[in-house]
């Protein structure tokens, strides 16, 4: 089932989106086998996205936004919904390197940092991706970046740098699957994964506790991490920059979530529970405000947000405010961890302290009754309440004294009770013993002479067999006597044995009676004084507990403030190691100021001794230029005599002329088109593609920066930075002549069709014109005000000249005359420029990018056009004069239509990079190909019909500046910055 599809693109781009859903309409194998009904939904997904793709080409020309629903089964598949979702930079903007010699992972291009690691971590979903850990000395917190669409590590390295050092935190920043060197095709999904993956690496390899990760996500990168941060209950906090509700609302604000939207960061955000900032700028036009607004309103726990008015979607790191209220919401919430773990170790230090107080008991006294209990006569004086003097250092000490007397006074009362139990016990065993008394007395009256015989019965069984006999002798007596008689007997022996028995207890009566009454007021009075004691302890203990809760609260309320002291103490630690390196810093930059400075003393002093000697020179040379000043003045008195004859004979001319003017007219546009036509016999000739080094010359110290073949000649003119143009044979290699007088290096060349005049462009502000013949030079225009880049001659006549200069001027020159004749004034500097065919029309390529047409004439705008992204480097007009061609520092190389200015042909290849900003490139004399050269020492052909490459020249071992084709066919050359030239057929 298909998912959403939002793409954010350039509008150059639109074309090639066009193509890729017209491909995707096209029918394949696959889709045969599929049947109708996948062609027919693709079909009218294909039409959706033409009419959503048409309405934004007139909307806006900046970007534009399509999005698809693919509401039926057989749509564009998930695949390729991720390839018109995501934006991974083509080609990623870093190469992953490997250290052989330290074994570690670099990213090339930027030099290594011991506080950077480069990581490949895997992921769950199969893939491998690119994370990069900054570190911070002594910081409490971790930022996990994720980054926005259209952006890989390569580029957001350097602000993780900044972001770790302004924020001290840790920082790690990741690529998403399908981003730089990262392994997979990006997908939502993924995207968690990804996330996930970075989060375990922060955790198991560097430590990282939950509560001190912040999740930073921006844009689309805000997806994952609202994601995981709605599944992390105590992370310390979450950014949010830029951020998006979800991907359907990015196009159309619906009011709820459809199931096939992508990251709904709308339901998921209540769900977030630590601090959370949102960042978003007032003027974004990628993703609305709103979305942010909206976001910080759905929060829990809601921070202070920051709108950056005037803020668009990729440049609120610009703004100084963003930096300010993001360390400070950073140092905020570290503030309020620190404080919360402060709080917490405060209440476990109390609770381990009352515990220890509660388990320090002294030993028990014995309770063994056997024991006396004995006055001491080295008892100490026992404290009063009153005595006890409480300091800071000993509270704790004096409490356990306290706590310990309690309990000696609790033991003592525990001790009366039992002796108060052992003294009623001893009473019972008394009441016991006379018990048995009685019981004895019992037995001895049934014992009696009348009932038994005169021997001692000493058990039960005895007296019952007694009783037995007496009651068989009496048989024969009455009852009643014998009864009345045994009773009385009976009662007799009892009142003897009673008084036997108490004269012989009486004295145990008496023994026990007397040290149980002594012990019984002993033990009173000691309980009635324990007693008194207890009271006292009682009270004593009800101040100490309030001292204690007064001295608690103290304690707690001075470690928070020692807790808060530590904190900027360690602040201010990390502050002062910071301004130690920046001094160090700032010494060592002094030094070398000192240095530099002994150095340019040292050279002032030679220069001041060579200035006296060029004075003396120069005042020498004013005598000798006054003299010649006045000899000059002398000549121009009589060239100027001349000139006015030559001025009378003029007039007088133009008068003739002004009678036979149709006929002079028609003969002179005759003349031009015949010596055109003449002359451009090399329209019919046909190129070859050169693929073999013919010659190698060592031409120019310091670089060559421009070559030219002469018209229907294979003489090579070269001029580099030597201040020489030199003529060669490329039949032998060999050098014919060397022009010498120009000032400055030489940029740009130019030679009439005749072959008579070469014209050079110099960094000495002027131009140089040189008669071939005579080889010496013939004019020098003086009229710019900064360097000539740029120079040509119209292809119809030998008299007109224009040249392009960093004071942002072109001018006309008449090489007849020797002055300019019009001056052209525009806002960006101009790289080159060149004559359209017919002489009337000014191309030119600046450095903003753009292609302008002029009036030779008039001198105004004629037409502009954005030719490149970066600076045009060079412009070459064809020979049929309906196609320009145009380089520039993106890469590129484009043919424009001279009618309409469309782009008609973008030839680039891989590894092709552009040089400089006056790197030439050129077309074959029959306009079939087109050649250039590389940084990389390589030189590219192109065929103009097919728009591919159909040879590389690799012989040049430095950046190739420049290509001229000659204008028989062959032979091809190419110049670099070595000053070497190679002729290739």
């Amino acid at each position: 089932m298909s998912q959403p599809v939002i793409i954010s693109c350039p509008s150059k781009h639109i074309s090639p989106l066009k193509n890729t859903l017209i491909s995707l309409h096209k029918p394949t194998k696959e889709n045969k086998r599929k049947g109708k009904e996948c062609s027919s939904s693709s079909t009218s997904a294909v039409a959706a996205a033409k009419v959503v793709i048409t309405a934004k080409e007139n909307k806006r020309k900046n970007r534009c936004f399509v999005f698809f629903f693919f509401l039926e089964m057989g749509g564009v598949t998930s695949s390729m919904a991720a390839k018109l979702a995501f934006f991974p930079p083509n080609p990623p903007s870093y190469k992953l390197i490997t250290d052989d010699a330290a074994g570690l992972l670099l990213l090339e291009h930027f030099s290594h940092r011991e506080n950077v690691d480069v990581l490949r971590l895997p992921t769950r979903r199969g893939t491998e991706i690119v994370a990069v850990y900054v570190r911070y000395p002594m910081a409490t917190s971790t930022l996990l970046y994720s980054h926005g669409n259209a952006a890989d590590i390569g580029q957001m390295y350097e602000l993780f740098i900044e972001l770790s050092i302004h924020l001290r935190v840790n920082l790690m920043g990741y690529d998403y699957s399908g981003y730089g060197q990262s392994s997979g095709k990006p997908s939502e999904h993924n995207t968690y994964a990804d996330i996930e993956a970075a989060y375990k690496c922060l955790e198991e390899s560097y430590g990282a506790k939950q509560e001190n990760i912040i999740l930073y996500g921006q844009s689309v990168g805000s997806g994952p991490t609202v994601d995981l941060a709605a599944r992390l209950p105590r992370l310390r906090a979450v950014v949010l920059h830029s951020p998006i509700l979800s991907g359907l609302r990015v196009m159309y604000p619906v009011k709820r979530s459809y199931w096939f939207d992508i990251y709904k960061n709308i339901d998921k955000i209540p769900l977030v529970k630590c601090p959370t900032l949102v960042i978003h700028g007032t003027a974004d036009e990628v993703v609305d405000c709103s979305h942010g607004k909206q976001l910080w309103e759905l929060c829990q726990e809601k921070y202070e947000p920051l709108w950056l008015k005037g803020g668009s979607h990729c440049n609120l790191e610009m703004y100084p405010e963003y930096l300010r209220h993001l360390k400070k919401f950073i140092s905020t919430v570290e503030k309020s961890a620190n404080r919360r773990n402060a709080g917490r170790r405060s209440v476990d230090g109390f609770e381990q302290a009352r515990r220890s107080s509660d388990c320090s008991e002294g030993p028990r006294k014995s309770t063994d009754r056997r024991e006396k209990p004995r006055k001491s006569t080295e008892r100490p004086e026992r404290l009063r309440f009153h005595e006890f003097k409480f300091t800071h250092t000993d509270k704790a000490e004096k409490l356990k004294v306290s706590f310990e007397h309690m309990e000696r006074s609790r033991r003592s009362v525990e001790y009366c009770d039992k002796s108060r139990k052992n003294m009623d016990l001893q009473l019972e065993k008394a009441r016991k013993s006379v018990d048995w008394l009685k019981q004895e007395a019992a037995v001895l009256l049934l014992s009696s002479p009348l009932l038994s015989s005169p021997r001692r019965l000493q058990n039960s069984k005895e007296i019952d067999s007694t009783k037995n006999q007496s009651i068989n002798l009496s048989i024969d007596m009455s009852q009643e006597e014998i009864g009345r008689e045994a009773i009385k007997q009976a009662l007799k022996a009892l009142k003897k044995r009673h008084l036997l028995e108490e004269g012989a207890h009486a004295p145990a009566f008496i023994a026990l009676s007397r040290p149980i009454i002594s012990q019984g007021s002993e033990w009173k009075e000691k309980a009635e004084n324990l007693e008194v004691e207890l009271q006292q302890c009682y009270k004593a203990q009800s101040l100490l507990s309030n001292q204690l809760v007064v001295e608690v609260a103290e304690s707690r309320a001075a470690k928070t403030s020692l807790q808060e002291k530590e904190a900027a103490i360690t602040d201010l630690q990390n502050e002062a190691t910071q301004i130690r390196d920046e001094c160090g810093q700032l010494k060592e930059d002094f030094e070398e100021k000192i240095n530099a400075l002994e150095l340019v003393m040292s050279e002032n002093h030679a220069l001041r001794t060579q200035l006296e000697e060029m004075t003396l020179k120069a005042k020498n040379a004013e005598a000798e230029n006054k003299m010649l000043i006045d000899r000059w003045m002398l000549q121009k008195m009589q060239d100027a005599e001349r000139l006015n004859e030559a001025n009378a004979l003029y007039e007088e001319m133009i008068d003739r002329l002004k009678a036979s003017g149709l006929e002079s007219l028609a003969r002179q546009q005759v003349d031009g088109v015949v010596r055109r036509n003449e002359d451009g016999a090399e329209y019919f000739v046909e190129s070859t593609i050169p693929s073999t080094c013919k010659h190698k010359i060592t031409a120019h110290e310091g670089g060559c920066a421009s070559i030219l073949f002469e018209y229907n000649s294979g003489k090579l003119i070269s001029g580099g930075q030597d201040r020489s143009i030199k003529m060669w044979d490329t039949n032998t290699g060999s050098l014919s002549h060397t022009l010498y007088g120009c000032l400055g290096s030489v940029l740009d060349l130019s030679i009439t069709h005749d072959n008579r005049s070469i014209i050079a462009a110099s960094s000495s502000n002027n131009l140089y014109v040189w008669d071939v013949t005579t080889g010496r030079v013939r004019h020098t225009f003086t009229g710019h005000a900064d360097k000539v880049c740029a120079v040509d001659v119209s292809k119809i006549s030998t008299r007109h000249v224009v040249s392009a200069a960093y004071d942002r001027t072109i001018k006309v020159w008449d090489l007849q005359k020797g002055f300019c004749t019009n001056t052209i004034i525009f806002h960006s500097n101009c790289n080159s420029l060149c004559f359209s065919m017919d002489g009337q029309t000014i191309c030119s390529g600046h450095v903003d990018g753009n292609l302008r047409l002029w009036d030779i004439q008039t001198g105004k705008l004629l037409s502009e056009v954005a030719a490149h992204s970066l600076a045009v480097t060079s412009i070459s007009a064809s020979r049929n004069g309906s196609v320009v061609l145009t380089s520039g520092r993106d890469n590129l190389h484009n043919l424009f239509d001279m009618r309409s200015l469309e782009v008609c042909g973008t030839l680039r290849a891989t590894g092709n990079r552009v040089a400089s900003n006056w790197s030439r490139s050129c077309i074959s004399p029959d306009d079939n190909y087109v050649a250039a050269g590389s940084a990389d020492g390589s030189v590219h052909i192109w065929s103009i019909s097919q728009g591919d490459i159909v040879s590389t020249l690799k012989e040049h071992t430095a950046p190739v500046l420049c290509c001229s084709w000659s204008g028989l066919g062959k032979p091809l050359a190419s110049s670099d910055k070595n000053g070497i030239i190679y002729t290739w057929t």
